[in-house]
């Protein structure tokens, strides 16, 4: 491929440029055996479902150079559904992103070309606090910068050769660049992901992830799925089952079609756009009354939740994120009234429950003729400071499914379904037997009171009752890079005047033996004093996720999955446990004391428990809140194995 590194890229240019496959092939999308033909008087309704491109590895091998760049193109507004012109940062010429498929054991090679513009030029840094509106926090700085995450992928995590004068290096899952590295506009990078033999079969993604400019990039629709085989999908009912890829996404652009504001991304946390799927606003599925079709869910949002259900269709979810279960998970669906609750409903029902980051795959076997919604259903994404079910996010419809008067009887596979060794449960045995090591990990959002710009002091720099790490004083003052300040003429968003921060220990505000009530200290990520956690290779651990705030932070650990044992400190029952790599957090019911700080908090914490085998790969990765604007202000913490 002629590289132009230092070129505008048209737009034919960029179609010849978008995908060059090295190894592997272009797969055509299966074709629906139903609708056309029959009475031509009554024609069968057509399917507007639409596969995404996708490339399958071939003798062992997918090696292809992918390029990033400015797409103009039209899709449905985020608000009204009604088709727009936009002109978005995009990953490869689609949204999404060309399906990749490789099989247990490939060796996956990806080029990634950034043919983005060079970054924009910001005021000089401030070391002011408050900081002025028009300060941009340095790790916020460049947006067309950028660099290549593997969701849910077990590979090697770090540098595989280092780049110098001669040779550009060679790079595994890595996403520690410092933000002003990354691959910047007019560079190249080599990726390189050998699957082991015994990797998890299921639905992975693949994103960009330069911390800082991850929330703007995958906002933008800069991601595809990535499929990888293996015996789950040899199973003859499976193998004969249609597949179709869902890559549920929510692009966001302004009035003009663009996003080229962070604030934008922010203000994703009070209005919602609309769910497309594979770029695809409420698109058509063709079923034939009987039929048995494998639908892979991935939830491409960059805060939005899923609560997703199929009016009078059972869901038999057989994975969880990449992760196969052994025996099915049976979802029936919610009672059509769950769509439209009451005003005063405090709790709703759930069916698959899909955080920023989640995938699922599940087999579907159609009814009886007629059509029928797929529809996200009212879903809580937090709660409000009494405890009550808000915010909510309402009900939608995101595809319509017609089962056609066409029989085509199949059967669901037997159980137990097959497991790659990788997965087997880690018992309490096993876990002391490797030295039952614990930790605590503490997602939170600590708010200025009061808002930054007004009179008095700013309890959260580094008071005892926020518990938030003071900055460093020198070379300059961190502070301005630790909120963001929205410019007055783009309006509030709900992340103005709030640190995003992991904690380490929970200990006393004194720094006295544990205390589960209060962590010793917050830090973002961009902080020089940011943690993190050092494991040894082959270690077993137990670890704890707890969660201060009133939203469903979803948790994000790269490279290991997590083996979930328990929730809110109760452990669950051996058959409930499961394998996932993004975690929906517990409610918080932390409530402010009446007359007192309500920034401090209180004992009604939640969380989650889970155990890892840090296998195979040292190195550096890290874990984050995949609501990635939060994760783009610093709730993110690293993790070397070592």
């Amino acid at each position: 491929m002629s590289e132009k590194l230092n070129q505008e890229v048209t737009r034919r240019d960029f179609l010849q440029l978008g995908v060059t496959i090295t190894a592997g092939v272009v797969v055509p999308p299966v074709l629906s055996a139903c609708g056309g033909g029959g009475d031509s008087s009554n024609p069968a309704p057509k399917e507007t479902f639409v596969e995404p491109l996708t490339i399958q590895s071939q003798n062992g091998v997918l090696d292809v150079t992918l390029v990033l760049s400015y797409l103009t193109t039209t899709l449905p507004n985020p608000t009204t559904g009604q088709p727009q012109a936009v002109h978005l940062r995009n990953m490869f010429g689609t949204i999404p992103a060309p399906t990749l498929r490789v099989k247990v054991g490939d060796l996956l090679r990806i080029k990634v070309f950034n043919s983005l513009p060079a970054n924009p030029v910001f005021p000089p840094p401030s070391t002011q606090f408050p900081p002025p509106n028009t300060q941009q926090p340095a790790h916020l700085r460049y947006p067309n910068s950028t660099n290549l995450h593997t969701h849910g992928l077990h590979v090697y995590p770090d540098v595989i050769r280092q780049p110098t004068s001669t040779d550009p290096g060679l790079y595994g899952d890595f996403v520690l660049d410092d933000p002003n590295a990354g691959i910047q506009p007019g560079q190249t990078r080599q990726y390189e992901y050998r699957l082991r033999e015994d990797h998890p079969a299921g639905m992975f993604w693949y994103h960009p992830h330069l911390h800082g400019s991850s929330a703007m990039q995958v906002g933008s629709g800069m991601a595809g799925a990535l499929m990888v085989e293996g015996p789950i999908d040899e199973v003859p009912e499976i193998a004969a089952a249609q597949e179709r890829i869902f890559m549920f996404q929510a692009p966001i652009y302004d009035s003009s079609g663009q996003l080229e504001s962070f604030s934008d991304v922010a203000a994703t946390t009070t209005g919602e756009p609309l769910f497309l799927i594979n770029g695809v606003r409420r698109p058509r599925i063709l079923m034939k009354s009987g039929e048995v079709q494998n639908w892979r869910f991935c939830n491409a949002a960059i805060f939005n939740m899923l609560n997703l259900s199929l009016q009078g269709h059972t869901f038999y979810q057989y994975s969880h994120d990449g992760y196969p279960r052994r025996t099915f998970k049976v979802v029936p669906p919610l009672p059509d009234s769950a769509a439209n609750p009451p005003a005063t409903a405090t709790s709703f029902p759930e069916a698959v429950v899909l955080g920023a980051g989640n995938r699922t795959s599940m087999l579907v076997k159609a009814g009886a003729p007629g059509t029928y919604l797929l529809r996200t259903m009212p879903v809580q994404v937090g709660r409000d400071a009494q405890g009550q079910g808000a915010p909510v996010l309402p009900s939608d419809v995101v595809a319509e499914v017609v089962v056609l008067d066409d029989s085509y009887p199949m059967n669901l596979p037997p159980e137990p379904l097959p497991v790659t060794p990788f997965l087997a449960p880690i018992t309490d045995e096993e876990l002391a037997s490797n030295g039952g090591l614990k930790r605590t990990v503490v997602m939170r959002v600590i708010a200025s009171n009061p808002p930054l710009g007004q009179p008095g002091n700013y309890p959260f720099v580094g008071s005892a009752t926020t518990a938030l790490v003071n900055p460093p004083a020198t070379p300059t003052n961190e502070l301005p890079d630790w909120v963001y300040q929205v410019p007055t003429s783009q309006g509030p968003t709900t992340i103005a005047n709030k640190v995003f921060a992991i904690g380490a220990l929970l200990t006393t505000s004194s720094g006295n033996p544990p205390d589960p009530d209060l962590p010793l200290t917050y830090i973002p990520f961009q902080s020089s004093k940011a943690l993190t956690q050092t494991v040894a290779l082959n270690a077993v651990e137990e670890w704890t996720i707890v969660n201060m705030n009133n939203i469903r932070h979803p948790f994000h650990i790269h490279v290991n999955p997590c083996y979930v044992v328990a929730v809110n400190g109760v452990y669950l029952a051996e058959s409930d446990r499961y394998w996932a790599d993004t975690l929906p957090m517990p409610f918080s019911n932390v409530q402010p004391t009446p007359g007192g700080n309500p920034n401090q908090p209180g004992a009604a914490m939640t969380s989650i428990t889970f155990r890892s085998r840090f296998l195979h790969y040292t190195g550096r990765y890290v874990m984050h809140c995949h609501m990635l604007v939060h994760e783009d202000m610093g709730m993110m913490q690293g993790v070397t194995v070592t």
